[in-house]
């Protein structure tokens, strides 16, 4: 179950995908998300894809502790080998970083420009 309303599991649909971000292993087994920095603009949707084995999740701010955690997007767990979408229609400009319940070390930074 998705927190925010515009995070949700993918459907196939038509929508278009602005910018794709991989959670999955760096050569030495860590966890990371790929790329580390994500850039799009107001309105436009990005495709997170767990090719981790385990479930993960994709929530704004730099970790559990931060007041501002989930606010702007929480994707919820995504289990292994699935994707979710988020639809940047709520945020304004600027950087956000994002991290995994997983393993709250595990950051990426999304840059959201005006439309």
């Amino acid at each position: 179950k998705y927190h925010t309303e515009n995070c949700r599991y993918t459907n196939n649909n038509s929508t278009s995908i602005a910018a794709v971000i991989t959670i999955t292993k760096d050569k030495e087994g860590n966890t990371v998300f790929s790329p580390q920095l994500t850039t799009i603009k107001q309105d436009e949707e990005i495709l997170i894809k767990n090719n981790d084995t385990v479930k993960h999740s994709f929530i704004n701010g730099k970790n559990p502790k931060d007041p501002m955690a989930g606010k702007i997007f929480d994707s919820g767990e995504i289990p292994p080998k699935e994707s979710a979408e988020y639809l940047a229609d709520n945020a304004d400009p600027g950087n956000y970083t994002f991290y995994t319940t997983t393993n709250p070390n595990v950051t990426g930074q999304l840059s959201i420009l005006e439309k």
